[in-house]
């Protein structure tokens, strides 16, 4: 069973996910070598969003709220449901799909982390604290991956714009609560939303009959 609906075909998904990875390696590369154009936009970001929350309680509430619904626990679990799911319609191969996005997004999310080695911001008065390398953010890309992996499987049976709208705004919503929370940097977002999506995409036109 096809894993989206055939007015958009295979190349059209590729060179969205060829133009994602635009994005994605020289923000890698920039990163890796500390860019310092890249570095200070980063840490002036950062710095703006920490004064923000510290001065809107409610906001850096919501974003302790939201930044859940990129937990790689909370992640993973969704994709188990739907995977679940889709074989209980037999859907065999979207359920598959489901599986081998999230996997696939772990490994390249940890291989990227080993391979850039980057730093986590420091600020004076942190408001959360989280292990490991910053680039990419681990909870962008899972997220960015996950949700587009859900809305392709959908298909033609749900609007296009729902499917959108499901694919982007969790991702986003995530990827911002990051870097409001002062645990990345805005480059660790971006590269991680465009890395899920990427694989969402690659591993839909890959799957194909």
């Amino acid at each position: 069973m096809s894993l989206h609906p055939p007015h958009f075909r295979t190349p059209s998904w590729r060179l969205i996910a060829g133009l994602s990875l635009l994005v994605v390696v020289p923000l890698a590369v920039l990163t890796r070598v500390g860019w310092h154009p890249l570095t200070s936009v980063d840490r002036h970001s950062d710095d703006s969003a920490h004064t923000l929350v510290l001065d809107h309680s409610w906001l850096l509430s919501t974003s302790r709220a939201l930044t859940h619904l990129g937990d790689p626990v909370v992640v993973t679990a969704l994709a188990v449901v739907a995977a679940l799911v889709m074989a209980l319609l037999r859907r065999w191969r979207a359920a598959v799909y489901l599986l081998l996005v999230r996997a696939v997004a772990l490994a390249i999310g940890d291989g990227l982390k080993e391979g850039i080695r980057r730093a986590r911001p420091v600020l004076a008065h942190p408001v959360a604290h989280a292990h490991g390398f910053s680039f990419p953010s681990g909870h962008a890309l899972g997220s960015a991956a996950l949700y587009a992996s859900i809305a392709i499987v959908l298909g033609s049976r749900v609007p296009f714009l729902a499917r959108l709208a499901l694919g982007l705004l969790p991702a986003l919503v995530v990827a911002a609560t990051r870097v409001l929370l002062g645990v990345h940097f805005p480059s660790d977002v971006v590269a991680g939303l465009f890395t899920g999506w990427a694989v969402a995409l690659l591993l839909a036109a890959a799957m194909q009959p």
